[in-house]
């Protein structure tokens, strides 16, 4: 490394080691961070592909249950009963964001206002409209947790990959190049303090010969 970049002194290198030390510790409160990451990216993830599973259980549930309904009262009839319940439900979600492992995930809630009665008749209308509607009800509730676990897998995985590089660049690049200067400079310093001790000694043996003489 060039003399020219460094300045070879004590202070310089008090000032390197103190800079090393500081990035050393930052390395090791990023250790500990990635490690909480990696904790809750497990958890979060183990918990998305079993709610993802779910979901597709009941989405293939929904459907037999549609086909079987088709049967009982025909799909036209069906269709018109859909369009009349989406008038009269209300659904809602809410967005929030919760503070953990400092960062902000979000929490998805799904609201469904429903009317006391339905928008068919008991009469002509198959018992399976109900428990097809309380399916899709059912359902439409996990793929908002599917999609709200989704979302925080990729916030998680996003703020794991920033620390990965943080660490990297921490280890492959900024600590070594402080080690290599700090090196340089004790080299140095060390070069400078045989010079000085010979020096001295020189002069020492110069004045035992004058004193002789």
């Amino acid at each position: 490394m060039s003399f020219i970049k460094i300045n070879p002194t004590k202070p310089e290198l008090n000032r390197i080691m103190k800079k090393r030390k500081f990035s050393q510790r930052g390395e090791n409160l990023l250790e500990i961070k990635r490690e909480q990451l990696h904790v809750s990216l497990s958890s979060v993830s183990s918990r998305y592909f079993e709610v993802r599973e779910k979901a597709r259980e009941k989405i293939q549930e929904s459907f037999e249950l549609l086909k079987e309904t088709y049967k009982f009262i025909g799909k036209e009839k069906v269709e018109r009963i859909s369009k009349f319940n989406a008038a009269k439900f209300n659904p809602t979600v809410d967005i929030k964001h919760i503070h953990r492992k400092t960062m902000d995930l979000p929490e998805i809630s799904l609201k469904i206002q429903e009317s006391s009665l339905p928008s068919y008749s008991f009469f002509d209308t198959a018992l399976h409209i109900d428990i097809l509607i309380k399916q899709l009800h059912s359902s439409l509730k996990i793929l908002v947790e599917l999609g709200e676990l989704d979302k925080q897998m990729y916030l998680l995985s996003a703020n794991h990959r920033k620390i990965n590089r943080r660490i990297d660049a921490l280890e492959d690049i900024i600590i070594p190049k402080l080690n290599a200067e700090i090196r340089t400079i004790e080299d140095f310093l060390f070069d400078e303090e045989r010079d000085e001790y010979v020096r001295l000694k020189k002069i020492k043996e110069m004045l035992e010969i004058e004193e002789e003489d």
